[in-house]
């Protein structure tokens, strides 16, 4: 009997991984083209991924029906796409990204006005059509031998792990159109940055002077935006870096760990069990008294694959405000995922809030608050004799013996 009840729940494990697999819906330019990114798309496969790929102009396509959501993420790689089948529109791909969902765009040179602006709406502005990258140093040669000053070899990376993996021996390969992402962004990353010795230039068009903006490093080939909502997109300016015939350099792997990274996959923190108590008791009060000394703690893993394992970093930090912040200090860590802080309540009494606000790159956002009252203490609370009041106690002492004093020398000696 015993066994048959562990063999049902592992029949229910496994059935309740196979449904809670993420499902990626593939938008290419056509669905003949599938071959061509059959490297990358297996990948997904191989990595726990329900995908499903089609063509953008399919007529039954639909991301949302009767209110739900029928995919996790989405991937575009339909640059000349000027509009989608079925009942997909630019909206319905932002509101899928306000949902929390995902989203991966890759483009090219013959990127369409819809594409452009569905990138401009994440923040990325991409070049003009027609326009392609081009480098006479940094540049890689073709399968036939030929050498290709669009193919730019770039190994600037940005230092986040998390969203790029590697260090990778070989450059990573890209071909297609170059973006520019404005320098006080706060939500995008540039992931791949174009080497310094490349330019974007339309070559049907005379170059009267050197271009002045997608030059060098100015020039972004990847970037990576994360919403407030923890929603990820990426906007590569190259569908061919994803295709099977670039797979050969640190393209295969750097896609794929983008991808990852981009569905969730990778960098996501998980915040729970947010507690709090007074030193020497492990109940939760309503509220605390000004001076009082208590404990706070939340616990914090990351998850990688489905894997969670403990956060462990010594900037997460918690603050306890009333307007404004009347403590902030880091949170310690335990190695186990348990961030802790003892402390002594500030001498203001009022209602407080713990805030942990936490933003580090590549990573998902941590914004906890908790609402804590502090009171100031009762008249039966105040100690009776304090020590730093002994010279106002010796002061009332002394003028009680003087008056006693003259008071028996003035009846008893004439």
């Amino acid at each position: 009997m015993a066994r048959q009840l562990l063999l049902a729940l592992a029949l229910l494990a496994a059935i309740h991984c196979a449904c809670a697999a993420k499902s990626v819906l593939v938008l290419l330019q056509s669905g003949t083209t599938a071959d061509k990114y059959s490297g990358f798309i297996d990948g997904l496969g191989a990595a726990g991924f329900a995908v499903e790929v089609k063509g953008h102009k399919d007529t039954g396509l639909k991301l949302r029906e009767y209110g739900t959501w029928l995919y996790d993420d989405l991937v575009l790689f339909a640059p000349k796409a000027e509009g989608f089948g079925g009942s997909i529109d630019q909206q319905t791909i932002l509101d899928f990204v306000d949902s929390g969902h995902n989203v991966l765009l890759a483009v090219n040179s013959e990127v369409s006005e819809a594409m452009r602006n569905l990138a401009a709406e994440f923040g990325v502005d991409l070049d003009d059509r027609g326009t392609k990258l081009f480098d006479h140093f940094s540049y890689a040669t073709t399968a036939d031998g030929k050498h290709d000053h669009n193919l730019v070899a770039s190994y600037d990376l940005a230092d986040a792990p998390v969203i790029v993996g590697g260090p990778y021996k070989d450059p990573v390969l890209f071909r297609g159109l170059a973006a520019t992402v404005p320098a006080d962004a706060e939500l995008a990353t540039v992931v791949l940055s174009a080497p310094a010795t490349s330019y974007s230039h339309d070559p049907r068009k005379s170059m009267l002077e050197p271009p002045s903006l997608m030059v060098g490093a100015a020039a972004s080939l990847v970037t990576a935006v994360q919403a407030r909502n923890n929603a990820r997109m990426v906007v590569a300016g190259s569908t061919d870096m994803f295709s099977n015939d670039l797979a050969g350099s640190a393209n295969r792997a750097f896609c794929l760990t983008l991808a990852l990274w981009a569905f969730q996959e990778r960098g996501v923190l998980v915040a729970s069990n947010l507690r709090h108590h007074l030193l020497g008791s492990d109940e939760q009060p309503a509220g605390y008294r000004v001076n009082d000394e208590v404990e706070f703690a939340v616990d914090v893993m990351e998850v990688t694959g489905g894997v969670a394992k403990p956060y462990k970093v010594d900037d997460l930090q918690v603050e306890f405000v009333m307007l404004n912040p009347y403590i902030r200090l880091p949170l310690q860590h335990d190695g186990q995922g348990v961030f802790s802080l003892r402390f002594m309540v500030p001498d203001v009494y009022g209602v407080f809030k713990y805030v942990v606000d936490y933003s580090r790159r590549g990573y998902s956002y941590i914004k906890l608050t908790h609402q804590v009252p502090v009171r100031p203490f009762k008249h039966n609370e105040y100690e009776r004799f304090l020590v730093c009041a002994y010279p106002y106690y010796a002061s009332a002492l002394s003028v009680m013996l003087a008056f006693f004093s003259l008071s028996f020398f003035f009846l008893y000696h004439k």
